[in-house]
């Protein structure tokens, strides 16, 4: 079957447009150029086959099809034979996805075609939904007259309704799928006389627009759901489907469905720019990556004390003193084990702060790719989008006399421009290349990508059209998911019992690393174990240079919260003088403010230098400040909110912290005496109550928080496995009935909730974002607020009358890049702000930006005063 079939099922098939360009845009003739309907199916059948073959689908469907079909049926005659209708109506997808077009109202109302008269008969100008009813009852039809097998034909017969699912959802996000069900056939009690897809069917037959007969009973359709229903998620597998089969067809729905848009969406590309799209870019050349790598300085060190020294002794790593050494180490052994088990698909790398686990990762990732030369991605994925820029600036140190490798790599994230090839700007028109680098950030073209963990997991578990968009890419790539734990432990269990079977089903192999990381094993329940890189992390962590490298003082904890602050200031004095560095890290953004503030008032701090970081800093502020941490030699105190926990490359002496949840407390160690050269001491106290800020998260327990003797003794001596026991028990007893919920949701195909469960962040419905003009110098760059508000408003109004669509999004991604310099995020209650504003959308543009600033710090407190 290909697009040609079309002429066989459509009357006149030549008639009908399936697209338009702008009316700017004129043939010799000067009229309107239009896309065949025929043209359009061709072109999406070329990029599904296209992309179905460089993702190595025939691979993912015979995973699928073994894991979904051998405990359904009897041999494997019938599972082969399963396979090859599957696959035949996979392609089928692509060809059925926009024959409703047919439908006379959408050819007047939005083509504009004058050889099609409107028909009010037509409910509206609706093609998806008729696309996706006209597969059904063809194909439908086709296993009725051409399967003979009632096991093979039923089974079929619940694919179909999952495939029409998917084309009725192209153009929209994924719902749940009873809403799609509910348009197909009626219940008894539902108050209607026929269905929305009779009424169609009706129509269509009644105005002969197919050349077959649509032919779907409420009958029909009732066996077909009830097929659905009846394979629902059960503890009986001989009657429905086990929990992980479950989760593995909602995401070969996810997948099919990515693949749908995606070639829909580049051969509507083709069409309107002239421009064929079909160049794919993987890492195909993993060798040429790797030898510049092992070029590098870094490398060769490594390479000669794995020649020369690898293994050390235990008795011999207790007494090393320089930390390169433990790194080596670590990154030999990590080595050895990826090569042994390079069949597997889930790592846990658990090292020390401070061990490399960047470079052993980057290590392990090529690794992987040379053994499996199916694998064409590296995903490198952080919490926060400080460490993406953070880690991009380590890769293109490796790769910097590279400009091939850095072009090659893309961060991905709200703050960052939607990448641009120079070379290509050179060498062809403006139009093609924007439209090009469009495409390739919304479908994740590129070969390495660094993004962050809520990026990742709404491609995952998004529902929206945009988050689904390149789930198809996931498959045979590398993924490191750096500080995973740093997420509330309330979905812990469903992270990672998707992403093993994520894994397993599209051949993915995940990296999980921390210093601080649960053995998430024991939530996983009905899934092999993953593999630990380390086989004994705990020698690591037992060294003096990682486990004495700090000192721990509690002594602050016993002061009474009201005095803490007072007595916190008179602590520090004792080291003003001594040329040291100073951290204290404060869990609540205005407290660490104003004493900030208090200070820099100070009398006696009067001639020490005081920085204050937060989440309210740009990247340009953050980095000032990191560098100038970095360079001084003189006494210097950084006040900090948590932003300064996770991967922040920052070496200090002297460590305050309000103590929170017990790996936070690790995280902040990594900070303080990081090149183990120095002496380093870290003082806990408590003025904010973490509870009160990390919402409903079981690592604030009374008996595992720093109050407690034994978790003093546990982070003492580096005892995080016997510390995250007793976190997973209390997990597993606590959250039991929300996993229970995810796989009701998986069962149900639920999208919706299954979106909403996996959040990794709260809803932020109640926030507003702020844009404060101000003048700002940004290395060494003067940016103007006020001109740059008014290019993003300028943007907006006109910018797309002059600029094409790719043209015009990727000025936006430039222009918002800047303005995120001058943007925060407040919430919406009691704002104050007065009269006096511009609003674009979500964003508010106050002038005056300054008078919100304290010592050139934002103080969101003004924003709520009566001015």
């Amino acid at each position: 079957m290909d697009y040609k079939i079309l002429n066989e099922l459509i009357d006149n098939v030549d008639k009908y447009k399936a697209h338009k360009k702008p009316k700017n845009e004129k043939d010799k003739k000067g009229e309107q150029i239009y896309e065949t309907l025929l043209e359009h199916i061709k072109r999406t059948e070329k990029y599904f086959a296209k992309f179905w073959i460089t993702k190595n689908g025939d691979e993912i469907l015979e995973r699928f099809c073994n894991l979904m079909l051998k405990d359904k049926l009897k041999n494997d005659e019938q599972i082969e034979n399963a396979k090859k209708l599957l696959k035949e109506m996979i392609k089928g997808i692509a060809i059925f996805h926009d024959i409703g077009k047919v439908n006379p109202n959408y050819q007047v109302i939005k083509i504009g075609n004058k050889e099609i008269s409107r028909n009010e008969a037509f409910i509206d100008a609706n093609h998806s939904f008729i696309s996706s009813i006209s597969y059904l009852s063809y194909f439908r039809s086709k296993l009725m007259k051409e399967v003979s097998k009632k096991k093979i034909r039923d089974l079929m017969k619940e694919f179909l309704l999952y495939h029409a699912y998917i084309i009725e959802r192209h153009h929209s996000n994924l719902n749940e799928i009873e809403k799609f069900l509910k348009k197909i056939f009626l219940e008894e009690n539902d108050n209607y006389k026929e269905s929305l897809m009779d009424k169609f069917i009706k129509v269509i037959s009644e105005n002969n627009l197919y050349k077959y007969e649509l032919n779907l009973e409420n009958n029909d359709t009732k066996l077909l759901i009830n097929e659905f229903k009846r394979k629902k998620c059960t503890n009986n597998t001989s009657k429905g489907r086990s929990k992980e089969q479950c989760i593995y067809l909602s995401m070969y729905i996810r997948w099919i469905y990515s693949l749908l848009v995606a070639s829909d969406y580049y051969a509507t590309s083709e069409f309107m720019n002239d421009m064929d799209f079909s160049k794919v870019s993987d890492l195909d050349n993993i060798g040429y990556w790797n030898k510049f790598y092992e070029d590098t300085s870094l490398l060769k060190n490594i390479r000669k004390y794995q020649k020369t020294k690898y293994p050390l002794s235990d008795e011999k790593l207790n007494t090393v003193k320089d930390i390169n050494i433990l790194r080596s180490e670590i990154f030999c052994e990590v080595e050895e084990k990826i090569k042994a088990n390079t069949d597997e698909n889930i790592f846990y790398l658990e090292a020390p702060t401070g061990s490399g686990k960047s470079n052993t990762a980057i290590n392990a990732s090529f690794k992987l790719m040379q053994h499996d030369k199916r694998l064409q991605k590296i995903f490198y994925i952080y919490p926060f989008n400080t460490l993406v820029e953070q880690n991009l600036e380590t890769l293109e140190k490796v790769f910097a006399d590279n400009e091939d490798i850095k072009q090659n790599i893309a961060v991905i994230n709200s703050i960052t421009p939607i990448k641009v090839s120079e070379k290509d700007l050179n060498d062809n028109e403006e139009k093609d290349v924007y439209q090009k680098a469009l495409l390739d950030r919304q479908f994740l073209n590129y070969p390495m990508i660094l993004s962050t963990h809520v990026s990742l997991f709404n491609i995952i578990f998004g529902n929206r059209q945009s988050d689904v968009l390149a789930f198809y890419q996931l498959a045979n790539s590398v993924i490191v998911l750096d500080e995973i734990q740093s997420y509330k432990n309330k979905i812990w269990a469903e992270i990672i019992c998707y992403l093993k079977e994520l894994a397993k089903m599209f051949n993915i192999k995940i990296i999980i690393m921390s210093a601080t990381l649960p053995d998430l094993d024991i939530l996983s329940r009905f899934q092999a174990q993953a593999v630990n890189l380390l086989e004994n992390p705990s020698r690591f962590f037992a060294v003096d240079c990682f486990k004495n490298r700090v000192k721990l003082n509690y002594d602050l904890l016993k002061i009474d919260k009201d005095d803490i602050l007072d007595k916190l200031k008179t602590h520090l004095k004792q080291y003003l003088k001594s040329d040291k560095k100073i951290l204290i890290e404060f869990i609540k953004k205005k407290t660490a403010h104003d004493f900030w503030v208090d200070l820099q008032e100070n009398e006696d701090f009067k001639d020490v230098q005081i920085e204050y970081l937060s989440g309210d800093d740009s990247i340009a502020e953050r980095k000032r400040i990191l560098d100038k941490v970095k360079k001084t030699i003189d006494t210097i105190i950084l006040v900090s909110t948590q932003v300064i926990e996770a991967g922040v490359d920052i070496d200090m002496d002297i460590g305050y912290k309000n103590i929170s949840k017990l790996d936070s407390e690790e995280q902040f160690l990594g900070r303080i005496n990081r090149s183990c050269k120095k002496e380093g001491i870290a003082y806990f106290f408590e003025v904010d109550e973490a509870s009160n800020i990390y919402k409903d998260d079981v690592r604030l327990s009374e008996s595992i928080v720093l109050k407690d003797v034994n978790m003093q003794k546990i982070l003492e001596l580096k005892l995080f496995d016997e510390y995250y026991k007793k976190v997973l028990e209390t997990t597993m007893g606590k959250y039991s009935y929300h996993f229970d919920e995810f796989i009701k949701d998986i069962s149900d195909l639920n999208y919706e909730s299954i979106s909403t469960h996996m959040k990794l962040i709260d809803d932020t419905q109640d926030m507003v974002q702020i844009y404060l003009v101000r003048t700002l110098c940004v290395d060494g760059e003067i940016l103007d607020g006020k001109q740059i508000w008014d290019s993003y408003v300028d943007l907006w109004e006109n910018g797309r009358k002059t600029m094409s669509y790719a043209e015009w999004k990727i000025e936006l991604s430039r222009i918002t890049s800047k303005m995120n310099n001058f943007i925060y995020q407040v919430s919406k209650h009691n704002l104050r702000i007065g009269k006096f504003y511009e609003q674009m959308g979500n964003i508010i543009c106050l002038e005056d930006g300054d008078k919100y600033f304290i010592k050139d710090k934002f103080n969101r407190e003004i924003l709520y005063i009566e001015n």
